[in-house]
């Protein structure tokens, strides 16, 4: 049995911002007949940081599994957001499967944005008027992964690097109002697969 908790977490350039962070976590193929199992946890990230060694396991703990062979471990995490955004996106999960996504999301509701944000996002999800916030929503913009072999599983840490999913242009000017041209004069280009990380996560064999 294999009983995997989280770490920490360290985003770096351009995700290096202060907010909740969603992080998906993914068993892939543990075993047979077994495609996937996962686990969406919300975290307060400050600089693109969190350390959580002295977090109870209630607050860390991701997924408890039987695993059987060859299987993977994938890990995707969005850029750190504020209430508003993060609301945005758990609509937009909603809207591309309700009933699937239900349980799954469930305890991000209540920890990440408060249990009466849940009647809302039923009510949106329901009526299918989220879908023009789909299109707005921000994506897991960070993803990394590792095979792994359950016969040679051992109690430790391992570190998952984390890789931009897509390009993404970011500016080095605070906030304001300036006209397009200066701010994308003072923009960085950041490639698709370039590291902004890793997360880190505690393995415990039974």
């Amino acid at each position: 049995m294999l009983i995997l908790s989280l770490n920490s977490i360290k985003l770096e350039a351009p995700l290096n911002q202060t907010g909740e962070s969603l992080i998906l976590t993914e068993l892939v193929l543990p075993r047979n007949a077994i495609a996937r199992k996962t686990a969406l946890k919300s975290f307060r990230l400050t600089a693109g940081k969190r350390s959580l060694v002295r977090a109870p396991f209630y607050e860390t703990g991701l997924l408890k599994e039987k695993v059987d062979g060859p299987f993977g471990i994938k890990v995707s995490a969005t850029t750190p957001m504020r209430n508003a955004e993060l609301r945005r996106f758990l609509r937009g999960l909603l809207a591309t499967g309700f009933e699937s996504s239900m349980d799954l999301l469930s305890p991000v509701l209540a920890a990440a944005t408060g249990a009466s944000i849940l009647d809302d996002l039923a009510d949106a999800a329901a009526d299918r008027v989220v879908d023009s916030i789909a299109d707005e929503t921000p994506a897991f913009v960070a993803v990394g992964g590792i095979d792994l072999e359950s016969d040679t599983l051992e109690n430790g840490k391992i570190a998952i690097p984390l890789k931009l999913a897509e390009s993404m242009r970011r500016s080095n000017q605070p906030p304001g109002p300036k006209s397009r041209e200066k701010r994308r004069s003072n923009s960085k280009l950041y490639r698709k697969g370039s590291a902004v990380g890793e997360v880190k996560l505690e393995l415990r064999v039974e």
